[in-house]
């Protein structure tokens, strides 16, 4: 009778085993860590700033990702003129609110529900300012994206 089963050699002959490699640990379930990735994660999915298999995304200018607490303070620096589309999302508990400054700055209330808020801004190459701020209670992960309009 014969029989298969694993062996040392079965395991030595993985080209794709590396010995000296640590998996990353990920966060227990139900800490903070781990929530803050969940939610994280459903940002980007709301946002499509994920890379595809390419590792282009041609639209793409600018995104990022931070803890409601501490909100998006970015200054892009955008050709003048240049039709654009700011998205954002946040995803936890409570609202946030977003104030666009430009020539003609904007304040947007937008729900922490991973459902994004999404908004055409043009180019500037110097008074561009997107920031976000918790409302009181709020939690969770906010991001954004800035992407080229197509012609």
């Amino acid at each position: 009778m014969t029989g298969t089963g694993c062996t040392a050699d079965s395991a030595d002959s993985d080209d794709s085993a590396n010995p000296t490699e640590k998996p990353h640990p990920k966060p227990a379930k139900n800490t903070p860590a781990y929530d803050g990735q969940k939610l994280g994660d459903r940002v980007e999915r709301a946002l499509a700033t994920r890379i595809d298999d390419t590792g282009t995304d041609p639209a793409l200018v600018e995104s990022g990702l931070e803890r409601v607490g501490d909100g998006i303070h970015t200054r892009p620096k955008l050709p003048r003129g240049a039709p654009y589309k700011l998205s954002v999302a946040c995803a936890g508990k409570g609202r946030i609110t977003l104030t666009i400054r430009t020539a003609k700055p904007s304040r947007h209330t937008v729900s922490c529900d991973a459902v994004p808020a999404v908004q055409r801004i043009t180019g500037s190459r110097n008074n561009l300012e997107i920031d976000t701020e918790g409302a009181p209670g709020a939690t969770g992960m906010v991001g954004w994206r800035v992407s080229k309009v197509a012609d």
